[in-house]
């Protein structure tokens, strides 16, 4: 998996992001520059005062054209990830205020991505979550220190646990053909995740 982290920044500071995430964990931290490729085990921080996007698997750095007040960085990240990603596009909607990332999520989900929300009740800002889970578009709303472990999980077969905490039922069959197909896109130029399964 790739990483790209939205916080809502000061446009004239400086960001420390990338050195403090970086002592927390073995991928490369950098923050994104335009045109940048994305590569696995890689996480991306959102430079001050810029929108963020996807394209052909590339970054791309823009300024924003909403005034201050009314920036949704998050929402344009989502929108384009969900453009070209479809299905393999997850979104996780951590601590924050205000409703951004409510419409970007409502364009993952349309493209068959997942999408997380940290647990309101343990976020220090409630109001990002909150929102997310108003919009109806949001598949787990898990505490903070058990997303990772739904992140692995759907990367390995494909499938989150539900709301009440099963697990999906999935068979061998479809355990075999998502790697076959993760195989199949990551060493071809064919991608068969927008398939369905019968197909």
């Amino acid at each position: 998996m790739a990483f790209a982290l939205v916080q809502h920044l000061d446009p004239n500071h400086e960001s420390l992001m990338v050195d403090l995430l970086a002592s927390h964990t073995a991928m490369q931290v950098r923050q994104a520059v335009d045109g940048m490729i994305i590569e696995r085990n890689h996480l991306y921080v959102i430079p001050p005062g810029t929108y963020l996007s996807v394209s052909h698997g590339a970054l791309n750095v823009t300024a924003p054209t909403a005034p201050h007040g009314a920036r949704m960085p998050f929402d344009h990240l989502l929108q384009s990830l969900a453009d070209d990603c479809g299905a393999r596009a997850v979104a996780v909607v951590l601590s924050g205020t205000g409703r951004d990332g409510s419409l970007g999520i409502a364009a993952v989900k349309a493209a068959h991505g997942h999408v997380i929300a940290q647990d309101p009740d343990e976020a220090a800002y409630d109001g990002m979550p909150r929102s997310a889970i108003a919009t109806g578009c949001v598949d787990h709303v898990l505490e903070l220190a058990k997303i990772p472990a739904a992140l692995t999980t759907h990367a390995a077969v494909g499938s989150l646990p539900t709301l009440d905490g099963r697990p999906k039922k999935i068979d061998d069959g479809e355990v075999w053909l998502t790697k076959v197909i993760e195989l199949l896109r990551t060493k071809t130029v064919h991608d068969f995740t927008l398939y369905k399964l019968g197909t």
